[in-house]
């Protein structure tokens, strides 16, 4: 009897394992796909939860700040995968803000993705003036 209990645990945590490596591949494809743009910046936000759905939202932009690609992921399984978020792209950086139309965790990781491209913005321009510089 315990031999099978130890056998079923096993197998499902085997199981638990290979659907986690699935889902970090498709994570990092889909982050590879959108860092191949020629020019732009990527930023990567989260919402995460003890217990519960979280949510990662993805966004490139261009150098006006104008949102090219936005994909969000959100479940509570390894099965989420990437959908696109067409509402958010064409819209600039500083409108995505005061949208109203993204429940609270999605919204999170988007504040997230956006001052990660902020930063990522500020960096290259602090790079461009030291170089103009010496």
């Amino acid at each position: 009897m315990w031999g099978t209990f130890i056998f079923i645990f096993a197998a499902i945590w085997a199981l638990q394992f290979l659907l986690t490596h699935f889902q970090v591949k498709h994570y990092q494809s889909e982050i590879k796909k959108l860092s191949r743009k020629n020019s732009g910046f990527l930023g990567t936000g989260y919402y995460k939860k003890r217990l519960g759905m979280g949510a990662i939202v993805v966004l490139v932009c261009d150098e006006d700040s104008r949102i090219t690609d936005a994909k969000l992921m959100k479940g509570i399984t390894v099965f989420a995968r990437f959908k696109s978020m067409q509402r958010l792209i064409g819209m600039k950086l500083e409108e995505v803000r005061n949208v109203d139309f993204l429940p609270q965790k999605e919204y999170f990781a988007l504040g997230n993705a956006i001052e990660m491209i902020k930063k990522e913005m500020n960096k290259n321009k602090g790079e461009e003036n030291e170089a103009w510089i010496s």
